[in-house]
């Protein structure tokens, strides 16, 4: 299988190039596409000098604008279809780290089945794997507790199968693959959002296209979780809590087609939620 990488960086730049310091030499990475979401910092630069470690495999690109998550890495993965022509497209987080053979992993369980257009490690910290949510899981994914404490208990039924690649619902968009048809098929991730909820979505375009996301159960990698989330909100849960409920809005308009009433809710819970994550940061 052809694969290409694709690494999303906004004022990212060290950590970006830690990152592909350690992976530039794998095999298992035809290409690897490092897109400078408009950064504002010296991060062109440093992709820059991350390319010389391998001029041929590595490509630096820039998006016109910040437009977000989904924005952004639709940007890099048109890019590799366009020029590299991949089978398989890997994207990851500049603040995460996995072996080569995780990536081979994902590679061959991808190709061993039909069913599948997305499969992801099992993330070493924290939860990375969730049910695709209805009205009741968008409540529940509001408040830090719960959703944790349900993410906590998934993960622990994945950890004692005996299958290699289980069903995910939904899998975190720090690290997975995704088969190019599948990709192209649902038409990438939904650019409507800036933060949070993409993997979401994307879960969604891949049930309508009767594909499947993946959990690998015997597979890890490291997410330093959220290190550039943290950057624009300064360690704070609530300053960037608004991306979320604008994230959701649309995921209730336009996948649960919610209605008035579930609307009222869905606000209400999300003020509650807010003031969840403002005693969070106060006891923190």
């Amino acid at each position: 299988m052809k694969t290409s990488l694709i690494i999303l960086t906004y004022n990212d730049g060290e950590r970006t190039f830690d990152l592909v310091s350690k992976i530039y030499g794998y095999r298992a990475f035809d290409r690897i596409i490092l897109v400078n979401n408009a950064s504002t910092d010296d991060t062109l630069s440093l992709l820059e000098k991350a390319r010389l470690l391998a001029p041929e495999k590595i490509h630096v690109i820039s998006s016109p604008e910040n437009g977000g998550y989904a924005k952004g890495n639709n940007f890099g993965a048109v890019y590799a279809l366009k020029n590299f022509s991949p089978d398989l497209i890997y994207i990851a987080n500049p603040d995460t780290f996995f072996t080569e053979d995780t990536v081979l992993a994902m590679a061959r369980a991808l190709s061993e089945t039909d069913e599948y257009g997305v499969a992801a490690p099992l993330v070493n910290q924290g939860y990375n794997v969730w049910p695709v949510p209805g009205f009741g899981g968008v409540i529940e994914s509001l408040f830090l507790i719960a959703f944790n404490l349900h993410k906590r208990a998934v993960k622990k039924r994945l950890l004692s199968s005996d299958r290699v690649l289980e069903d995910a619902g939904v899998v975190e968009g720090s690290f997975f693959a995704i088969k190019a048809d599948a990709y192209k098929k649902i038409k990438g991730l939904d650019e409507r959002t800036f933060i949070y909820g993409e993997e979401i979505m994307l879960a969604r375009r891949l049930e309508k296209a009767g594909l499947k996301t993946g959990v690998l159960t015997h597979s890890f990698y490291d997410h330093l979780h959220s290190a550039s989330i943290r950057k624009l909100s300064k360690g704070s849960k609530a300053a960037v809590f608004h991306h979320f409920r604008d994230s959701f809005r649309i995921y209730n308009k336009y996948y649960l087609h919610t209605n008035i009433f579930q609307d009222i809710i869905f606000e209400a819970a999300y003020l509650l939620a807010l003031l969840e994550r403002h005693i969070y940061d106060l006891l923190r």
